[in-house]
């Protein structure tokens, strides 16, 4: 056997495995022989087939799955052995010759590979914003409000009042005031004292169970978000608009908790709130690293987008676009696949800065963290619906089961390695904190980049 590495260019070679009858004759007849042993042939017994009527039926099949098994160990081993970094996988390439399979002939197959470029890294010199957003009284009584309301006890009552919250079912309206034959349904809750304006909140005190209301949820919250997922609906459902017919079923109210030592002890380490004024400052200190995270999530787009652009790092574009086309399930219209190809190269690209980075500053992972990561992610998710309490045992057994998932452990550790490497630019990069309203700030985190502009 013998393998040999011819470089295109900086970005592309093509590896040539030849293969002398050597190299799988020994290979194919102990296939043959074990196929002799089990094979179901009529006129003989199992066992004594003829090796030659054996070779005739299977041998080219043999010789073909033999020969793919060797060269897959083979350029897989090469690429190892000589540390050749690549990117994607290897593309069979047409020898000059036609591929006959005859045994006794010598083989030849040729691979194209993409070769992960080389580049160097410097870290932004120019101050980056890092946009915070400032919370102010208002935030800080909303949350309050709520968090007193989630701690307060519940009780059923026959009339509602401004502080009630409803539950019941919509059915849609049709321009005559009548329920709507094939309308949209939904059961869902209404919070009186959610709804903004006076005249609105007065329609919905005073009922009791059965009673209806007929009204337009977009005119009592007018929030297309809020409204369509109350209605269970997308925002584009012409049924958006419409008046709707609101039947109670049931009426609950909360008597909002006090705020005294047994809540602050119930939310905080016993001993460490002791004052509404310290209640406070926890809430907003609450709120500012929630939002914090939000900061950090733009700063890392903004920092990935930056690098991106100063580092310009060259991919070997048309062997990739070949290797997708080749690997593609169904074929796609071309701009629907160059638009695809856009946000991979930049996901290559951004990794290799990444797996750089790392490798400088010797970032290293371990197995604990990455089982951790996988621990907390199962958390997160029972947590959506309502479980908070998992038996570390349970935990475990739910974490071990996604890590056993196909490409589950490395998405984590790309994930944790990219977490790591923004912990260490966030420290080393000089960032220009800019302070903002809830408004100004919610404007920063939607910015859409150029391409997010020109694309969606």
């Amino acid at each position: 056997m013998n393998i040999t590495k011819h470089d295109v260019d900086d970005l592309n070679a093509v590896i040539k495995i030849a293969f002398q009858p050597a190299d799988y004759q020994l290979r194919v007849s102990e296939v043959l022989k074990k196929y002799a042993k089990t094979a179901k042939v009529p006129g003989f017994r199992p066992g004594h087939v003829p090796v030659g009527m054996i070779k005739k039926m299977y041998g080219t099949s043999v010789l073909l799955e033999e020969l793919n098994k060797l060269v897959s160990e083979s350029l897989g081993k090469y690429i190892y052995d000589n540390k050749i970094e690549i990117i994607g996988t290897p593309l069979p390439k047409r020898g000059e010759s036609e591929l006959i399979l005859e045994e006794g002939r010598d083989f030849e197959f040729l691979y194209e590979i993409g070769l992960a470029p080389q580049f160097n890294i410097s870290l932004p010199k120019d101050k980056i914003p890092y946009y915070l957003m400032k919370v102010d009284d208002k935030m800080v009584e909303e949350d309050l409000t709520d968090i007193c309301r989630r701690y307060g006890k519940f009780s059923n009552p026959e009339v509602s009042d401004a502080n009630s919250i409803l539950y019941g079912e919509f059915k849609e309206l049709d321009g005559d005031g009548q329920l709507k034959e094939g309308g949209t349904t939904s059961v869902t809750t209404l919070a009186i004292d959610r709804i903004k304006q006076d005249k609105n909140r007065k329609k919905l005190i005073g009922l009791k169970k059965e009673d209806t209301a007929d009204l337009n949820p977009m005119d009592f919250f007018g929030n297309e978000t809020e409204v369509a997922a109350m209605l269970k609906i997308g925002k584009d459902n012409v049924s958006l608009k419409s008046d709707y017919r609101f039947t109670v079923t049931t009426i609950s109210h909360i008597e909002k908790a006090e705020l005294n030592q047994e809540l602050f002890d119930k939310l905080h380490e016993p001993g460490t709130v002791t004052t509404e004024e310290d209640f406070r400052d926890k809430i907003r200190e609450g709120i500012a690293a929630y939002f914090e995270r939000e900061s950090d999530r733009k700063l890392q787009k903004d920092v990935r987008n930056k690098m991106l652009a100063d580092t310009g790092i060259s991919l070997p574009d048309d062997f990739l676009k070949r290797m997708l086309k080749a690997n593609q399930e169904k074929e796609v219209e071309e701009q629907e696949f160059e638009h695809s190809y856009y946000h991979l190269a930049e996901d290559l690209r951004w990794n290799l800065i990444v797996s750089k980075i790392a490798a400088e500053q010797n970032i290293q992972l371990t197995e604990e963290e990455i089982r951790q990561l996988s621990r907390s992610i199962m958390r997160q998710q029972f947590a959506q619906y309502g479980v908070y309490d998992m038996e570390e045992s349970r935990l475990q057994e739910m974490s071990d089961r996604y890590l056993n998932q196909e490409g589950a452990y490395e998405k984590l550790e790309r994930s944790l390695r990219e977490s790591k490497v923004f912990e260490f630019l966030k420290s080393n990069l000089q960032l220009d904190r800019k302070e903002m309203s809830q408004e100004d700030f919610a404007e920063r985190m939607n910015e859409k980049t150029e391409h997010e502009l020109a694309h969606h």
